[in-house]
């Protein structure tokens, strides 16, 4: 368990861009969807109490679509620059993908906290005095705590785990192994949507939270396996 927890120190210590790009990330993306419906207001002239209004504001996106590239990167690099140093230190393969996704669990956690922080805020400012839903909306919950939490945690855990796949393949197969991957994946999902596109609209229909949750938890824990055959007889660079 002391190899296990070296590795998550290992990845925190860059705790400065730990730490500093999701909430500047989240403030930059709430300053600008503040910008966008005040000037959606303005133009409009509608009411911000009026449900019309509500309804249509709580399907902003934003948020949900401002983290994940980070989030993949941070989990490409915090697998690709940090194998080789912690296996000349003795870490062994196992012990390095726990301690890995220990880490992730802790950066998962940071940006829940953010978020629900960002969700109080909201909430007691009464939509940041101006009636605009960042935070409180549909896709996290509609302002429900719980929701929100889930969401956070398992999305950012999701990213940061995929992007530890792709380090691996890299750190295993080179330049060409995630390139390749990404074509491979990126053909099963068009011959997917492809098979199901006459059913799609009511596959969207039956989704549940829950349902999309247990994928995700799924798909991670294929991401989790094939990490560890990638970095099985991954060399040392």
């Amino acid at each position: 368990m002391s190899r296990i927890l070296k590795v998550t120190r290992l990845h925190l210590n860059k705790l400065g861009t730990y730490t500093s790009v999701p909430p500047i990330i989240l403030a930059f993306v709430l300053v600008v969807t503040v910008i966008i419906q005040i000037a959606i207001l303005r133009g409009t002239g509608a009411d911000p109490t009026s449900p019309d209004y509500v309804e249509g504001a709580r399907w902003n996106q934003a948020i949900l679509w401002a983290l994940p590239g980070f989030l993949v990167y941070y989990g490409v690099q915090a697998v690709a620059t940090t194998y080789p140093f912690a296996l000349a230190l003795g870490t062994t393969r196992r012990n390095f993908i726990l301690g890995t996704m220990l880490a992730n669990a802790l950066q998962a956690l940071y940006v829940t906290a953010l978020l629900l922080v960002l969700l109080g805020l909201e909430l007691v400012t009464n939509h940041w005095f101006l009636g605009v839903y960042a935070i409180d909306v549909y896709l996290l919950g509609a302002g429900d705590p719980a929701i929100v939490g889930a969401t956070a945690f398992l999305g950012t855990l999701f990213c940061l785990t995929i992007g530890g796949l792709f380090a691996a393949v890299w750190v295993r197969f080179g330049s060409r192994g995630p390139a390749l991957m990404g074509i491979v994946l990126g053909l099963g999902l068009s011959v997917t949507l492809l098979i199901i596109a006459p059913d799609l609209g009511e596959i969207f229909l039956s989704l549940t939270r829950g349902g999309v949750a247990i994928g995700a938890i799924a798909v991670m824990v294929v991401a989790l396996v094939g990490t560890w055959f990638a970095m099985r007889r991954a060399s040392v660079r």
